[in-house]
């Protein structure tokens, strides 16, 4: 169960999916769109496609303000599992998880509920939120996270421990080809990617970037930004005025295969991701850091979320404070200068993501956490 089935962002849920062998899955969403690119046989969708982009009613605010799921989808979702009579129920997100409640209690079935980023960060500020996670927390059967750090916050809003499970987002290795980069002498290649918000730290990316070339000015950084988003005139603003706007290739968003092909063609990836001001976080840790790993590609991000669980410091990438873009110019100018480095590190790297976030290994991983449901 999820909102919308499924943007390219989300490709890491479609992932979960495919490496989950010992059951079938279907979904129940609102809404579709990339079935091309993320096919399934069985989805149930609520909405008329016609509806996408269009304001929300009154009436479904009012009903979701009350704590009910909205009853053009309620229906929908309880004639898919009349149809098809599942052992639990899946909600991605922790708002969906709330809304499933009613499902859960209607069809008499374990309530699984897999937390994120903006489900940790931002909803638990709200008073309203805090208080349906109450709910959730003591209906709910099961909860997901990606690492300690996630977990801890779920306790702290009062989860209980024993319903929590720590199960890492998988990669598929196949897909992904180490490769050790051939140094090129005088010149680092910098990749960032990501949706242009606050989160992604990628101002002090910029501005550490134009420290790295004030304290290595014989040095040629040519940097690839992929992404987009509300942040776009800024961030283009922000690079304008420290001086390497000429130096960056502004992509836009790109398919899932043109990030993996930009992987091979950089030296490290730069990743920054902070707090924001409004609370939201990565939650567990960008699947772009994992798959930068997995190609044999250093990373340079924070201390943030989990993700020191997936770039480990100063053995497969390094890890800056959050805001901090004095100690990613000082990271960033380490690589440059030490190409040899960045061989061992993206080596390292390669091998940490083979043993902790391949995709059949977290599929098989994912079967355990459901046979629990069994009867």
């Amino acid at each position: 169960m999820i909102p919308e089935y499924l943007g390219h962002t989300l490709n890491w849920l479609y992932t979960q999916l495919k490496y989950v062998k010992r059951y079938e899955p279907y979904i129940m969403t609102q809404r579709t769109k990339n079935l091309d690119a993320y096919p399934l046989d069985r989805i149930f969708v609520s909405r008329n496609p016609q509806s996408a982009g269009k304001p929300t009613s009154y009436y479904e605010r009012l009903v979701r303000r009350l704590g009910f799921q909205p009853p053009v989808d309620f229906r929908c979702y309880s004639a898919a599992m009349r149809e098809l009579p599942p052992i639990f129920l899946h909600a991605h997100f922790g708002w969906d998880g709330f809304f499933a409640l009613g499902l859960k209690r209607k069809h008499h079935l374990p309530l699984v509920t897999r937390f994120y980023g903006y489900d940790v960060g931002i909803l638990p500020r709200i008073p309203l939120w805090r208080r349906r996670y109450a709910r959730l927390f003591e209906e709910g059967d099961l909860f997901i996270v990606e690492g300690t750090n996630m977990k801890a916050i779920l306790t702290g809003l009062g989860c209980p421990e024993d319903k929590i499970v720590v199960h890492h987002l998988g990669t598929e290795l196949d897909r992904i080809a180490y490769a050790p980069r051939e140094p090129k002498p005088g010149m680092l290649r910098v990749l960032i990617a990501g949706t242009f918000k606050e989160k992604k730290g990628i101002e002090y990316a910029l501005r550490a970037l134009s420290q790295t070339r004030e304290r290595l000015p014989k040095l040629r950084i040519a940097t690839t930004v992929i992404g987009d988003g509300v942040l776009k005139e800024p961030l283009h603003a922000l690079a304008g005025e420290l001086g390497i706007e000429q130096e960056i290739t502004w992509t836009g968003y790109q398919p899932h295969d043109f990030f993996l092909d930009a992987l091979h063609q950089a030296d490290l990836f730069l990743s920054p991701s902070v707090t924001a001001a409004n609370g939201d976080t990565e939650g567990g840790a960008p699947v772009a850091i994992i798959e930068a790993g997995a190609s044999g590609l250093p990373v340079v991000s924070t201390t943030h979320a989990d993700i020191p669980e997936v770039v480990l410091h100063d053995k497969t990438g390094l890890l800056a404070p959050e805001r901090n873009s004095d100690a990613l110019t000082e990271f960033i100018c380490r690589l440059a200068l030490e190409p040899e480095t960045r061989l061992k590190f993206g080596e390292q790297a390669r091998k940490h993501i083979e043993k902790n976030y391949e995709a059949a290994q977290q599929g098989r991983r994912l079967e355990e956490i459901y046979s629990r449901f069994e009867n």
